[in-house]
């Protein structure tokens, strides 16, 4: 009786102890749940509504209240900042820029933050601290080497500024223009523009690109010379702005340093200062210091691969026109040297070119006025064979560059229409 007693205790215990396991489950379950959505909350929840005020804020007490949903943002704590610089002001800025550092040590725009605020506190050499900061965590941030450089401007740091300018210039489109202005006005008088110059070779043609569009030989000149000794090589595109640059200035001595880089060397021949004079390349390019052709109703300009007078082709000129014809459609931009006499010689023919006023060669000033400087015989008829065209040409002294043409004057008394055909060959200028 007594064991059946004790066994029937135990029972009854065992049945006293289910409910307990099954409280203690639900209890552990129930404070899962509440961990899990606490959790949630935390993780999420409260991060998505901090979100959306932060979406529809519009001042800076909306902002703190979207921060109260989460006040651990290193971002909202950063636009937090910029909006206090301005209201309330810099002590709140200066602590949200703080925070911002501390939860996101990595970031340097909290770091150009106390940049600014120490320099408009005139604390400036906690601002050069802070920009340093700034740009040891994100040395290639432009935007950030642009206000770093706008501000050692201001404190009149020029070496500063000037580093930073440079690497403006090098790498950002956008604010290159006005890095190059205000980086010209840290140089002193008569100082080599070449101090601008970053280099690595893309920042060189960023450079270039710059200086001829603001029109600055010296500093388009010194950008240049490094960038062609560098690889890859300049593209043809960028060489040909700054030749054309060139050109547009007059200056022929730095167009002809240029031109050999930018196209084969099959035009130059020794000692003439005119390129392919004798027309044995396969086209002409129609720009740079190469023969440019202009389309002139009734007259027909090609090379012709079947007549020269040397070599295997010549330039043949068909006519089909009024008698008031005005040509100079055949040119080229000649480089010279100033003050110099050179002898310009030409071979050509003629076949039934009838007219009183025939075809010459003509060597002017480039520029509206097109100053005469000196003009051949004119070539008319038919010629028994290849004929010499001849004239000396006395270059102005500080004159680098003349304009090579082909010209025919409209006939001063009534004739008929011209037709025929002239060949030009062998064009030296030297």
């Amino acid at each position: 009786m007594a064991l059946a007693r004790t066994r029937g205790e135990i029972g009854s215990g065992r049945t006293l102890l289910i409910p307990l396991e099954s409280r203690l489950a639900r209890a552990f379950t129930l404070a899962l749940t509440l961990g899990l959505a606490a959790w949630l909350a935390t993780v999420i929840v409260r991060p998505a509504v901090a979100a959306y005020l932060a979406s529809q804020a519009r001042s800076v007490t909306d902002l703190e209240r979207a921060l109260a949903w989460d006040p651990n943002n290193p971002a909202l704590h950063l636009r937090l900042a910029r909006v206090a610089e301005r209201v309330p002001g810099p002590h709140k800025a200066r602590a949200h820029f703080e925070a911002a550092r501390r939860l996101r040590p990595t970031d340097a725009y909290p770091w150009l933050g106390l940049a600014l605020l120490a320099e408009r506190s005139g604390d400036l050499a906690g601002a050069r601290r802070a920009f340093d900061s700034a740009l040891s965590l994100d040395p290639h941030n432009v935007h950030i080497r642009w206000e770093a450089a706008l501000a050692a401007f201001r404190q009149r740091e020029r070496e500063r500024a000037l580093e930073h300018f440079r690497y403006v210039l090098a790498v950002d489109p956008e604010q290159r223009d006005a890095a190059f202005q205000l980086a010209r006005l840290l140089l002193k008088p008569g100082e080599d523009p070449g101090v601008l110059l970053p280099r690595e070779a893309d920042g060189l043609t960023n450079v270039l690109l710059t200086a001829v569009r603001n029109e600055d030989p010296a500093l388009a000149k010194a950008a240049w010379i490094r960038r062609a000794a560098l690889e890859p090589r300049l593209g043809k595109e960028v060489g040909r702005r700054y030749l054309d640059f060139l050109l547009e200035a007059g200056d022929g001595a730095t167009a002809r340093a240029v031109w050999p880089l930018l196209v084969p060397a099959d035009g130059q021949a020794g000692g003439n200062a005119v390129w392919n004079g004798g027309f044995e390349t396969e086209r002409l390019l129609g720009w740079g210091l190469d023969w440019r052709v202009g389309r002139v109703w009734g007259v027909d300009v090609a090379l012709d691969r079947f007549v020269a007078a040397r070599g295997s082709r010549s330039l043949r000129l068909t006519f089909n026109s009024f008698p008031t014809l005005d040509f100079s459609g055949v040119t080229q931009l000649v480089a010279v040297e100033p003050g110099r006499t050179y002898e310009l010689r030409a071979l050509a023919k003629a076949t039934e070119f009838t007219t009183q006023s025939g075809l010459k060669l003509q060597v002017v000033r480039p520029g509206a006025r097109g100053q005469l400087l000196a003009e051949t015989d004119a070539i008319r008829g038919t010629t028994p064979g290849w004929v010499s065209l001849e004239t000396r040409v006395n270059v102005p002294a500080g004159v680098t560059l003349v304009l090579l043409r082909v010209r025919r004057e409209p006939a001063r008394e009534p004739e008929g229409n011209l037709g025929g055909k002239v060949w030009l060959d062998e064009v030296r200028l030297q």
